[in-house]
């Protein structure tokens, strides 16, 4: 009795093992597991943000300091004894005023002398002109004149100039920035007379970052504000065309007027342009990624909540995020989760309140 009992359940058992063995188990759990996997997919949740295209104006800041609009070094240009010196630093002065004036000597003589030689020569060439065209005079005798002639016109002219440099003139409105020499001095030639300063416009002069650079065009109006906290308007009048080798960063000049000198150069200042962007969308930076080919993209959700990567152009990045462009005019865009789907996922999408 006790061996049929054994018997028994060794057949039992070897029953449930070729029913176990036939896949009907098998084929349940497979049809279970796509079950789970596609419920994974379809249930998945992301949030998103709703975003409508519009024009942004972006400002950006650019930090620089005051330059003046151009320093002239005034430099003698003869040899002399100083007689006066008409201008005081800080003084203002107009082109074509005198701000150091050389002793005469004798270059009012030489040139009288040089005058009447001048006409000398003149009238006696023009005579000699008229006999010779009657063949009166001979061709050598003639040649020699007019030689006479030119170099009585270019002793002349020299003898102008020397009276000329006696007095270093104003090139241009502006300041005197610094006197160099004294009353009383014997001066050089070369030497520096006076250091003059044309701070109206005054130039705010600043650095920008190749990555910046293409924001900014030449002529565009910027505001300045001054350490003091005043703003003034001006605009870009130049952008250089070559970056800096070691900092790579392209210098930016914007002009302001500066009436009566009342900015001064050397100060800290901050220059704020306007960029326009047409036609975009702010986005969390946060939220860029790269497609399989490196493109820049985000990833959107259809009206039948498809996920889908769309590649972008980035016009700006700022703190507020990252303005986009080449997109729809509405788009609805993953927020979170994003990096868990991929392009053809249907999700379950939730609007994300905080973005």
């Amino acid at each position: 009795m006790k061996k049929k009992s054994i018997f028994s359940a060794i057949l039992i058992l070897t029953l449930i093992g070729l029913w176990v063995g036939s896949g009907y188990f098998g084929d349940d759990s497979e049809n279970i597991d796509v079950t789970e996997n596609d419920t994974k997919v379809n249930d998945f949740i992301v949030k998103y943000i709703e975003s409508n295209a519009s024009d942004f104006t972006d400002i950006f800041k650019i930090i620089g300091k005051t330059e003046a609009d151009s320093i002239v070094e005034l430099s003698m240009q003869t040899n002399g004894k100083v007689e006066n010196i008409y201008f005081k630093k800080g003084q203002n002065v107009k082109k074509g005023q005198t701000i150091c004036a050389l002793e005469t000597q004798n270059k009012y003589e030489l040139l009288e002398a040089a005058r009447a030689n001048l006409n000398d020569t003149k009238s006696k060439y023009e005579s000699q002109l008229k006999l010779a065209q009657k063949s009166f005079v001979s061709e050598n005798s003639l040649n020699s004149l007019e030689a006479s002639y030119e170099k009585a016109k270019a002793d002349y002219r020299n003898a102008e100039l020397n009276k000329e440099y006696l007095n270093v003139k104003a090139p241009i409105d502006g300041i005197i920035n610094d006197i160099n020499i004294e009353v009383g001095e014997l001066a050089t030639n070369g030497e520096i007379c006076a250091v003059l300063m044309d701070s109206d416009p005054i130039i705010v002069k600043g650095n920008v970052s190749e990555k910046n650079i293409s924001k900014l065009n030449t002529d565009a109006p910027a505001k300045v504000q001054l350490i003091g906290g005043t703003v003034l308007e001006g605009k870009i009048n130049y952008i250089s065309s070559i970056a800096d080798p070691d900092t790579r960063t392209f210098t930016v000049e914007v002009a302001i007027d500066n009436p009566n000198n009342q900015i001064k150069v050397g100060t800290t200042a901050e220059i704020f342009v306007s960029n326009q962007i047409k036609n975009s969308h702010l986005i969390p930076s946060s939220i860029l990624s790269l497609s399989d080919d490196g493109n820049i993209g985000i990833k959107i959700i259809s009206k039948e909540n498809v996920v889908e990567f769309i590649e972008v152009k980035v016009s700006n990045l700022n703190n507020e995020g990252a303005y986009v462009t080449d997109l729809p005019p509405t788009i609805r865009v993953i927020t979170v989760g994003q990096d868990f789907v991929t392009s053809g996922d249907i999700v379950n999408a939730v609007q994300d309140v905080t973005g």
